[in-house]
C-alpha cells in the first residue's frame, strides 16, 4: 500500500506546488503559446506552454528519490534517456524544430534504453504467427514502439484535458498492475508519473486552461508510458520455468487496449493525410478531438468521450484476456474502436450543416480577431498579445447563439473599437 500511494501522493503535491510557480515565470518571461502565430490553434488566448517541465520534474524527483538499483535495474540509462527526449521537446516549445532532428533524437533515445538498459520486446506472442524473434529485430522493432508511442502521445495533446487525462489512467492502471505483479520499480515509476500529471490537471483541465503540456511533457509521458507497455509485455510472457501463471494473459492485446485512442488516431491521421497525397506529418485539424469539436462540444466534453471509450476497452481487454490469444484480443480490441469510430462518423453525416456551420462561427471570429489585432498592432507600433482582440463574450459562451450573448458580443466589439477610435485621436 506504501508504495503505491507516497509516490503518487508526493508527486502530486510537489506538482500542484510546481506549476503555478511555472505559469508565472512563463507570463513574466513571455514563454507562451500565442494562437495568433498558427491558424489552426484552438486556443483563443495565449497561454503557457511549459507544464511538461512541472510534470517532468516532479516525476523524476519522486522516482529518484524512491526507486534504488534493486528496484529497477538500468535505472540509470531509462533516466538518462528521458532527459534527452525531456530536452528535445523544450527546446521544441521555445524554438521549433526540424521535424527529422527530432526523429533523430528520439530514435537515439529508443536506442539508448532498447539497447543497453535491455527494454525491448522478445515476442510476438503469436501476433501474424510469429512468437520468438532475434535479437536484432527486436532491437529495431523496440526502438520503434518507443519512437511511434512517443509521437502517439504528442498528437493526440490538441484540447484541455485529453493528454493529462489519458496519461493519468494509463500510468494508474500500469501502476496498479506492477504492483499486484511484485514489480516495485515500475509501479512506483507509474504512480510518480500518474501523481505529477493530476497535479496539472488541476490547471489544464478547464474551460480556459491556465498551462499547456508542450512538448516536453508530451514526449517524456510517451517515453515513460512507451517503457512500461514493453516491460508490462514482457513481464506477462508465459515461461513455464520461469513465469508459468502470468497474471494477464494475451498482454499485448491489454497494452493496446491501454493505448488504443492515442494508437488509433496516429494511424488514422497519418493514413489520411497520405491518401490525400500530403506529407504524415504535416499538422492538420483531422484529429478525432477535432471532430468533436466540430459536433459542438467543449473541450471538457470531447476530452470525456474519447477517455471514456479508451477506458471502456481497458475493461473490455481486462474481461476477456483469460480467455482469448494474444491475436485475437488485438483483433477484438481493433474491430471495436473501428465500430466507434463508424458511429461518429454516421453521427457526423447527419449533423454535416451543424459542423459546417460550427467552422463558419470560428472562422469568422477569428478573421475579426485577426483583423482587430493588426489595427491595434498599428495604432500602438508595436506586436501586441492576440488575447486582448479576442472578440467574443467575456462572461458568456465560445459562440454567441441567442439574442443576449448576440447583443453582448456586439456591445463588447463596440467597446473596443470605440477605445482604437480614442487612441488615433
Amino acid at each position: 500500500m506504501l508504495i503505491t500511494l507516497l509516490p503518487l501522493v508526493l508527486a502530486c503535491i510537489t506538482s500542484l506546488i510546481a506549476v503555478p510557480a511555472i505559469i508565472k515565470v512563463a507570463y513574466s518571461k513571455r514563454l507562451v503559446d500565442d494562437p495568433s502565430i498558427e491558424s489552426r490553434k484552438i486556443h483563443k488566448n495565449s497561454v503557457p506552454n511549459l507544464g511538461g517541465v512541472a510534470v517532468f520534474s516532479t516525476f523524476a524527483l519522486v522516482s529518484c528519490l524512491l526507486i534504488n538499483s534493486q528496484m529497477l535495474p538500468n535505472a540509470n540509462f531509462i533516466f538518462a534517456s528521458g532527459i534527452i527526449i525531456f530536452t528535445i521537446g523544450l527546446k521544441d516549445d521555445l524554438i521549433a524544430l526540424d521535424p527529422y532532428k527530432k526523429f533523430a533524437a528520439q530514435f537515439i533515445t529508443a536506442f539508448i534504453v532498447v539497447y543497453f538498459a535491455d527494454v525491448r520486446l522478445t515476442n510476438f506472442y503469436g501476433v501474424m504467427g510469429i512468437h520468438e524473434i532475434g535479437p536484432l529485430l527486436s532491437y529495431i522493432f523496440s526502438s520503434l514502439v518507443v519512437v511511434f508511442i512517443i509521437n502517439a502521445f504528442n498528437l493526440i495533446d490538441g484540447i484541455n484535458g485529453l493528454l493529462g487525462s489519458i496519461s493519468m489512467f494509463v500510468c494508474l492502471i500500469y501502476g496498479t498492475l506492477f504492483c499486484l505483479m511484485d514489480a516495485k520499480g515500475l509501479s512506483v515509476l507509474s504512480f510518480s508519473m500518474a501523481g505529477a500529471i493530476v497535479g496539472f490537471l488541476k490547471y489544464n483541465a478547464k474551460k480556459r486552461a491556465r498551462i499547456f503540456m508542450g512538448d516536453a511533457g508530451a514526449y517524456s509521458i510517451g517515453f515513460i508510458i512507451s517503457i512500461l507497455t514493453i516491460q508490462f509485455i514482457e513481464l506477462n510472457k508465459y515461461d513455464p520455468i520461469g513465469n508459468p501463471s502470468p497474471l494477464i494473459n494475451a498482454a499485448p492485446g491489454v497494452a493496446i487496449a491501454l493505448l488504443i485512442m492515442p494508437t488509433f488516431d496516429t494511424f488514422r491521421v497519418f493514413i489520411l493525410r497520405i491518401l490525400r497525397g500530403k506529407s504524415p506529418f504535416m499538422a492538420d485539424r483531422n484529429h478525432l478531438h477535432h471532430r468533436l469539436l466540430d459536433l459542438g462540444l467543449s473541450h471538457l466534453q470531447a476530452s470525456s468521450i474519447i477517455v471514456a471509450t479508451n477506458l471502456s476497452m481497458v475493461a473490455l481487454a481486462l474481461a476477456v484476456h483469460k480467455q482469448v490469444m494474444a491475436a485475437e484480443l488485438i483483433a477484438i480490441i481493433t474491430l471495436s474502436v473501428l465500430f466507434c469510430n463508424m458511429m461518429l462518423w454516421l453521427y457526423e453525416m447527419r449533423n454535416a450543416h451543424k459542423i459546417l456551420a460550427v467552422r463558419e462561427r470560428r472562422k469568422t471570429i477569428l478573421t475579426a480577431s485577426n483583423k482587430l489585432t493588426s489595427d491595434l498592432e498599428k495604432v500602438n507600433n508595436t506586436a501586441i498579445d492576440s488575447s486582448l482582440a479576442e472578440i467574443k463574450v467575456l462572461a458568456s459562451k465560445e459562440f454567441p447563439n441567442n439574442p443576449k450573448d448576440i447583443e453582448a458580443a456586439k456591445r463588447f466589439t463596440q467597446e473596443v473599437l470605440d477605445n482604437l477610435e480614442k487612441s488615433k485621436n
